[in-house]
């Protein structure tokens, strides 16, 4: 630990669901402070129908603001970093609880370093080896009860190369609640007999019924991309991960991001094992609602298992319905470079598609003279960026001499080039699409 410097503290390290911490700007090893306190208490887990429950759970350290703490905040740091994790126990509490880091090696993810009675605090130091989004847990006592009470939380580790930039981040928790007949007052209490049959009450993400539709709904805009970092915390159930109305245009399975780990592209719906996570990405291609669920239907259509996200921006030709809609899309005109113009790459149709990687930018490999300037053209659906430097078709590495930003359709960008060499390029939210500029004297 001497040899390693401290972070600093303005690093955002913790926040509640579906917000994620930003990731640290750095690229070395660094001890990471947390400070995470254990709370009990009444809270809400169905609002239409007026439902609470005794909730025990976590909180950012110190947050008086924060009653309710499941799911717990989402911690985030960089593979290699040390970790330093203080648990306090909040003296108002009336159970002994830890926590089970699954991101951490060491006895019992750092439970048994953990475990503190009400009014006490306990601190563990641990190295952290993998890079992906894990759960933690109490692991305390009868643990299935706890982990049911609502103790539960993410830790998201990024590998040392990061993954690409993209315009949204968020977080999903997927958890069961076994609950029995909600009394006069809407309060149900912990059923052991539905635990132990492995039939929940209520399935939610992030916590309750409502946490990821009508005002909690997430926005996005036509042309961004989203990433997902999801972790399923049971305690019993596996997950099967679906938008409907779309697809996960990119899947690290397992929530496994070391970069020797191959992705999924074009996936419908991805297996979220009990304890185990998955990161997705989601492109907003068209205006509408995608609906996030667990396609076990019951789950959702019963038991409160359900997301929004709200896609808004201009209606394009890749959906429509009916004939006008058809005609409409007919009649539009790409934009195309002009005929003979041969310092022009054009993005065509379905470059955004992984299977279309080798004319992604067409044409792959443009020679041109000292002092050219080169247009590129987006004819595609999306956005798409040009971008200097390498990518491996998974993760991409910009080396900062030019950058389009967002080139939405129809639209183009211009760069001169004023010195020879050979010029590698990429797209930022589609690392498969890479091409490069020749330049001679």
């Amino acid at each position: 630990m001497d040899e390693l410097e401290v972070a600093d503290a303005a690093e955002e390290r913790m926040a509640y669901a579906p917000a994620v911490p930003t990731r640290a700007q750095r690229s070395d090893q660094r001890v990471v402070e947390f400070e995470i306190d254990v709370i009990e208490g009444e809270c809400v887990v169905d609002p239409t129908n007026n439902v609470s429950t005794l909730m025990w759970g976590f909180r950012i350290g110190g947050d008086a603001a924060t009653s309710c703490g499941s799911p717990g905040p989402t911690l985030r740091a960089r593979v290699g970093d040390l970790a330093r994790i203080t648990v306090n126990n909040l003296a108002g509490n009336v159970h002994p609880h830890n926590i089970d880091f699954h991101a951490v090696t060491g006895q019992g993810g750092g439970a048994e370093g953990t475990t503190v009675p009400p009014g006490e605090s306990a601190t563990i130091n641990c190295r952290l080896l993998y890079p992906g989004a894990f759960m933690y847990h109490c692991a305390f006592g009868d643990v299935p009860e706890h982990i049911a009470h609502g103790m539960y939380g993410m830790f998201i580790i990024d590998p040392e190369t990061p993954l690409p930039d993209v315009d949204h981040e968020w977080t999903i928790m997927q958890s069961e609640w076994y609950l029995g007949e909600p009394n006069e007052d809407g309060v149900a209490e912990f059923d052991r007999d539905r635990l132990e049959l492995e039939h929940p009450t209520y399935v939610t993400f992030n916590g309750r019924t409502d946490a990821l539709v009508d005002d909690n709904a997430l926005q996005m805009e036509v042309g961004e991309r989203a990433r997902f970092y999801m972790v399923n915390e049971g305690l019993n159930l596996t997950s099967n991960f679906h938008p409907i109305g779309s697809h996960w245009d990119v899947v690290y399975p397992e929530a496994a991001t070391h970069p020797v780990n191959r992705v999924i592209r074009g996936s419908q719906s991805t297996l979220v094992v009990a304890g185990g996570g998955t990161v997705t990405e989601l492109i907003a291609q068209v205006p509408s609602t995608v609906i996030l669920v667990d396609h076990a239907l019951v789950r959702v259509f019963y038991k409160g298992c359900i997301g929004m996200v709200v896609i808004s921006g201009e209606e394009n030709a890749l959906f429509s319905v009916g004939d006008d809609g058809l005609s409409a899309a007919a009649e539009s005109e790409p934009v195309v470079a002009a005929v003979g113009d041969p310092n022009t790459v054009n993005m065509p149709a379905g470059a955004y598609d992984p299977a279309n990687a080798a004319t992604a930018y067409t044409p792959a490999v443009l020679s041109v003279a000292v002092g050219t300037t080169v247009t590129w053209i987006n004819n595609d659906s999306v956005f798409h960026t040009i971008t200097s430097g390498t990518s491996n078709g998974t993760t991409a590495t910009p080396d900062g001499l030019f950058d389009s930003d967002q080139v939405q359709p129809g639209e183009s960008f211009e760069y001169t080039f004023d010195e020879e060499g050979t010029f590698d390029y990429h797209c930022t939210p589609h690392p498969w699409m890479k091409a490069q500029v020749e330049v001679t004297a």
